[in-house]
């Protein structure tokens, strides 16, 4: 039996490597799932897909999964964020929703919401639909009346009604940017430059942005959770599948206590250790995204068979004629010629694109301009509040130094009369 295990392991780390990637050690004995699933862009689901989720996730709630999954991530807040335990945590955290999902219909994948596709308007996001996720609470009660958690009644941590309060009064004020977004997946160079890129810029502020119970330390009671983390740890799976060797294990940092994180770390709540998450399509990380082109189950690499290169879209190729030293500084791949797919999120989906993909609304649908009055007029994105970074345990300077990364950007493209294809 050892035998035949050895042979085994040394078999997969042959394929492995022929992969592309050279795994440590103690990732040998993860082997290729049977079975990936696709997680999509939530505007690209068919009625069906959509109808399907809905189900299973009201199902889910009916059966107290919800406010299960509320209480475990109350017990981690203060230390699955902050520090590089974030984005392994929440990777088998979604990936655990979603095991219970399909259980109840085994065609079901956690959608993702590409949310900085709205960040000019976020209130009037069709993700946020009356018959999708829903849309702000009641003035008085907070309570939500319409959408995939409609009239939901929850016990954690005290009975009350499924709740949201959208900042702005309402209108959500700008997010941050797919332009941003970009500039993050492309100057980060190691795992803790992309945590923080992502999780002190649109993880945090989105979070905040809703409100109710989305700004608690139970924030998985609001469906948008799932499809937002489902969007974050897309942006880290992408940024690992640019360059798969080199990428796909890193792991550096430290824990909120300051401690160097190790793949032998465990997952927080979890026996599993980090090193069991890395990769997708491989162990219980049985997903991949749709933005990710993969040839053998392995979620880490382009296919190597592609017998083409797609032209980048035209929102792409918005960024890609900034000036010279713009690119250098915030584009570095698009400066260097590159035309790798996952090193963009200027998505063809534009604001105010219907909801499923099979509808006739969304066959008629006639992509709009960008607005010539917003040249060079790039809204700034909403900061996080003094609380949120005490709730949360962040780490303040951190933080700011993201925001101010960000800031220089937009102030830089809208000098360079930039106007983004999301201006409409």
């Amino acid at each position: 039996m050892k035998l035949i295990t050895l042979v085994l392991g040394l078999v997969l780390a042959s394929a492995q490597q022929a992969a592309g990637l050279t795994p440590p050690a103690n990732a040998a004995s993860y082997t290729a799932c049977s079975e990936v699933i696709v997680r999509k862009e939530v505007r690209t689901l068919s009625s069906a897909e959509w109808e399907a989720y809905k189900s299973a996730v009201n199902k889910s709630q009916k059966d107290k999964w919800v406010d299960w999954f509320g209480y475990l991530h109350t017990m981690v807040a203060t230390t699955a964020h902050g520090n590089s335990n974030f984005f392994p945590f929440h990777r088998k955290f979604t990936r655990d929703y979603e095991n219970i999902l399909r259980r109840y219909d085994s065609s079901v994948a956690i959608p993702y919401w590409n949310e900085p596709i709205d960040y000019q308007s976020p209130s009037t996001s069709t993700a946020l639909g009356s018959n999708y996720l829903g849309g702000n609470g009641d003035s008085n009660t907070q309570c939500v009346t319409d959408g995939i958690a409609a009239n939901w009644q929850l016990v954690y941590p005290d009975p009350h009604c499924f709740q949201r309060q959208f900042t702005g009064d309402g209108n959500i004020p700008s997010w941050y940017s797919p332009e941003f977004i970009t500039s993050a997946i492309q100057v980060s160079k190691t795992y803790s430059d992309i945590r923080a890129s992502i999780e002190n810029s649109i993880h945090g502020i989105i979070h905040l942005s809703m409100g109710g119970d989305m700004n608690t330390m139970y924030s998985p009671m609001d469906p948008v959770f799932w499809l937002h983390h489902s969007n974050c740890d897309r942006y880290w799976a992408q940024w690992q599948a640019i360059s798969p060797d080199d990428r796909t294990y890193m792991y550096d940092g430290t824990d909120t206590s300051g401690k160097t994180v190790s793949l032998d770390d465990n997952v927080l709540l979890s026996d599993a250790p980090v090193v069991s998450v890395m990769r997708l399509g491989y162990g219980d990380m049985c997903y991949t995204y749709d933005t990710i082109k993969d040839a053998n189950g392995d979620a880490n690499a382009l296919s190597k068979r592609q017998k083409c290169i797609r032209r980048p879209s035209a929102q792409t190729q918005a960024v890609k004629e900034l000036p010279p030293d713009l690119l250098k500084e915030y584009y570095p791949s698009f400066a260097s010629g590159s035309n790798n797919l996952l090193e963009s999120e200027m998505s063809s989906i534009l604001p105010g694109q219907p909801m499923a993909a099979d509808t006739v609304a969304a066959a008629a649908f006639v992509a709009p301009k960008p607005d010539e009055s917003k040249r060079g007029k790039m809204p700034m994105f909403s900061t996080l509040t003094d609380k949120w970074l005490n709730m949360m345990h962040y780490n303040s300077t951190e933080v700011k130094a993201v925001e101010q990364r960000a800031r220089q950007m937009v102030e830089a493209l809208n000098k360079a009369g930039y106007l983004s294809p999301y201006a409409v």
